[in-house]
């Protein structure tokens, strides 16, 4: 069975991310579950989620899929705990095809989403 991740929120009550036990550590996660980055202390992790998790959404990611060594650069259009839907380019605009993934599909790793 696996740990629960802990939301963590800012001090007006916005999710900005999870932290989630690792062996020997934890891992800092966005609102959608994308990591950020590990530390060795949950409190380390959730500063990390705090400084990091909000801003992290409007810069580019690179998504990855089975297979796929090289990632295509893609922009988060909108995210949440179920999931974030991404345009399929360097920028979000009208006409950019776009893809949705569930969060569920990232915990399974169906899809894998990194900071470029």
């Amino acid at each position: 069975m696996t740990a629960p991740r802990q939301p963590i929120r800012r001090d007006d009550g916005e999710l900005c991310g999870f932290v989630a036990p690792l062996a020997g550590g934890f891992a800092a996660l966005t609102v959608f579950g994308g990591h950020l980055g590990t530390a060795d202390h949950h409190d380390e992790a959730a500063a990390l989620v705090l400084a990091t998790g909000l801003a992290s959404l409007a810069e580019r990611w690179l998504l990855f899929g089975d297979g796929d060594d090289d990632g295509q650069i893609v922009c988060i259009q909108e995210a949440s705990p179920d999931g974030v839907t991404l345009a399929l380019d360097y920028c979000s605009m009208p006409g950019v095809p776009t893809l949705r993934i569930s969060a569920d599909e990232l915990r399974r790793g169906a899809h894998r989403l990194q900071r470029a």
